[in-house]
């Protein structure tokens, strides 16, 4: 050393103020309590991510679909068990409370199931196709791409043959979320471009609801065209590192809306039990996660608010260009 720095007499003063104040309780000081305060969020593993998105994208580049529907069974993120903050006081009034829930230990997908995995399902069970494949042949190009356009029935029925399940409401959005309470899977602040979302509008044509053709039918032929294509469309699994979950999960916003097991209970959760909720009834719509790839009937802010990990969605559709699922064990 080239001789001692002595601090400033300001500096000397915070330091007595700082020891002072760690003989205090914490609600004394206003801080939060370390015995109860929740585990900081898991790191998210950027790198690893990397290396195996790199492996993917060779087996579909190589169309070798059995071994790239493997890799991807194979890829899930622990979650650990313990609470989180389920819900939002400042979304819409289905969000609310926000509340701590306690969840066990799961596992959930990394990435949403995608056409080369479920090609391989309908193969084995004699299931129906997406409206937009052709027979038992997803778009050219499209292995690694979410399926879109199955049922909560046909998620549902897909994860029990993989031996998985459709994860619950609050698995979902613990996974997305972490246990810091963030509103996006990367923070607090709306930044479309972590995400495959249309944060602009894109026109669907002005086909109106009752127009033919509908701005449905515009979306589901958007749903073929060739990847490169302008405008917003799907886009292979794990396309957005940067939009990662706490716990490394990907495309929980953009992509594909995710259906899960709740039915959707038309209020809020205040009457929900704090550990492993479940949302049983009434029989009408299945709960819907996260945005989509685009939404014809939409607005931007209605994508940005949909976005949210606390954000909550529904449908009873049976073939809905939007739609798709992972699974969680």
């Amino acid at each position: 050393m080239k001789g001692h720095i002595w601090p400033s007499a300001s500096l000397i003063l915070a330091m007595i103020g700082c020891s002072l104040l760690l003989l205090l309780p914490a609600s004394c000081v206003g801080l939060p309590d370390l015995a109860t305060a929740p585990p900081p969020a898991p790191v998210r593993p950027t790198t690893a991510a990397a290396q195996e998105l790199a492996t993917l994208r060779g087996l579909a580049a190589a169309g070798d679909e059995a071994a790239l529907a493997g890799a991807l069974d194979r890829s899930m993120v622990a979650i650990p068990a313990g609470e989180f903050t389920m819900g939002s006081e400042d979304g819409r009034t289905d969000e609310k409370p926000a509340r701590l829930v306690y969840l066990d230990a799961y596992e959930l997908d990394r990435y949403e199931v995608t056409n080369a995995q479920y090609r391989r399902f309908l193969l084995a069970t004699g299931g129906r196709p997406p409206r937009y494949w052709t027979d038992l042949s997803y778009p050219a190009g499209q292995a690694d791409y979410p399926v879109v356009g199955v049922s909560w029935g046909d998620a549902d029925a897909y994860c029990r043959w993989a031996g998985k399940r459709l994860p619950t409401e609050a698995e979902w959005e613990k996974a997305c979320r972490g246990t810091d309470g963030r509103v996006y899977p990367w923070g607090d602040a709306w930044e479309p471009d972590r995400a495959n979302v249309d944060a602009i509008g894109w026109d669907f044509g002005g086909a109106g609801r009752d127009a033919t053709p509908t701005v449905w039918d515009v979306a589901w032929a958007r749903l073929t065209l060739p990847p490169g294509s302008a405008g917003p469309m799907l886009q292979p699994v794990g396309s957005h590192l940067d939009g990662a979950s706490p716990y490394g999960v990907l495309d929980m916003v953009g992509n594909a809306s995710e259906w899960v097991a709740d039915w959707y209970n038309w209020s809020d959760y205040s009457r929900l039990p704090a550990r492993n909720p479940l949302v049983t009834g009434p029989p009408w719509n299945h709960c819907l996660r996260g945005s989509a790839w685009a939404d014809p009937v939409g607005t931007p802010a209605w994508t940005q608010a949909l976005s949210r990990c606390s954000a909550r969605n529904s449908s009873h559709a049976d073939s809905e260009p939007r739609a798709g699922f992972r699974c969680a064990r």
